[in-house]
């Protein structure tokens, strides 16, 4: 399978009409052959998508991290392995508020959920 990009996909998945009255920041850091940390803004249904991959600390800008490998990003995306099940297995990680992390959820995983 084809590398993901990570921005590219989260565009294509991004619900404004659910990230409404939202603003938090978040880090997806994918590791792996196809890694890239991706800070991503959204403000009140708005997204901005930066990649900071080649920054020191990324980690510090964010209120919420998820860390997960491009493998296992690749099958959530896919919908052959929910949220909920690569967070409760571990395989998923979330640093920060769980409650951000959850918000996600209607925002770029519909009919998933994270935790």
């Amino acid at each position: 399978m084809a590398g993901i990009n990570t921005i590219q996909e989260l565009q294509k998945r991004f619900k404004p009409e659910a990230a409404r009255n939202v603003t938090a920041t978040y880090l997806f850091a994918v590791r792996g052959q196809d890694g890239s940390m991706v800070l991503t803004r959204i403000n009140d249904g708005q997204v901005e998508f930066e990649d900071v991959s080649n920054e020191s600390d990324p980690n510090g800008k964010a209120d919420c991290v998820i860390s997960v490998s491009s493998d296992d990003l690749k099958q959530i995306l896919d919908g052959s392995m929910s949220a909920m099940t690569a967070a409760l297995s571990g395989v998923l990680a979330i640093e920060g508020e769980l409650g951000l992390a959850m918000q996600l959820v209607p925002i770029f995983f519909d009919g998933q959920v994270l935790m």
